[in-house]
């Protein structure tokens, strides 16, 4: 298999320009940088496009691949690039030696499908993708039935996202919406809502968590707006900070309601 050498290529040009917000809406694919997280969107089901693979690192980890390459090669859909013209469609610092494109998966809200006493965590107004795949980490480990993105200035496939989530935003229900749509969700599906906010005088220890419920975690400047009117829950601090990192505050949240519903 002969490898890309041209930076002008049109196919790396098109992975490379999916590093812009706009270009993955509009194109309806978005990339993955690294082994597991790619790993993880094929477990997921995702469909993927094309795989590319520096040419120097495939031929001298061949043996040590993940099992899925193989089957990716027979589908034709794997891509040598030489190790200069690689850096087009690498991602900053990691550069594992694999971006893979994939086609955006259609998440809508009611497609979802919960049990019967969900435990749902709403992100409202998240602006740094980092700390939305943080949050969505925190989810993928206490268990959390699906995490609804309101009114968030980051798409759910942003490099940043992918890799702080480790990859758990392809197997976790994530939805993106308005908060309208939010709000109007949960109340069809009559699921009622916890917000955190430090001026509340509930305690998340003292709040009941173990009955369908949506925890709601606010923007990183501003926290929660008035259109989150909901019964409010603060966490104890005792230090000359006022607030926690909003993906801090989601973890001991989903912490807190997977303890009390026993896991």
């Amino acid at each position: 298999m002969e490898p890309l050498t041209s930076r002008a290529n049109p196919r790396l040009r098109h992975a490379a320009r999916l590093r812009t917000g706009r270009y993955r809406r509009k194109s309806g694919e978005f990339l993955v940088d690294g082994w597991r997280e790619t790993g993880r969107a094929l477990n997921a089901g995702i469909e993927l496009v094309e795989l590319f693979v520096e040419a120097g690192r495939f031929e001298s980890s061949r043996a040590s691949l993940p099992a899925w390459v193989s089957a990716v090669q027979k589908e034709q859909k794997l891509t040598l690039v030489a190790s200069g013209v690689f850096e087009k469609v690498a991602y900053g610092e990691r550069n594992e030696g694999v971006v893979a494109l994939f086609a955006t998966p259609s998440r809508e809200l009611q497609s979802l499908r919960l049990p019967a006493i969900p435990l749902l965590l709403i992100a409202d107004q998240i602006e740094k993708p980092g700390n939305l795949g943080a949050i969505l980490r925190s989810c993928d480990a206490f268990g959390v039935d699906a995490v609804l993105c309101s009114d968030c200035a980051t798409d759910l496939f942003h490099p940043n996202v992918i890799r702080a989530s480790l990859g758990t935003v392809f197997q976790l229900p994530v939805v993106a919406a308005t908060g309208p749509e939010v709000r109007a969700f949960l109340a069809e599906q009559k699921i009622g809502c916890l917000a955190a906010r430090v001026d509340a005088t509930q305690t998340l220890w003292q709040a009941e968590m173990t009955n369908p419920i949506a925890l709601v975690v606010g923007a990183e400047a501003d926290g929660l707006g008035k259109d989150w009117d909901s019964q409010g829950v603060t966490i104890p601090m005792s230090g000359i900070a006022d607030s926690f990192n909003v993906s801090v505050a989601a973890a001991l949240l989903a912490c807190e309601a997977r303890r009390q519903r026993g896991a």
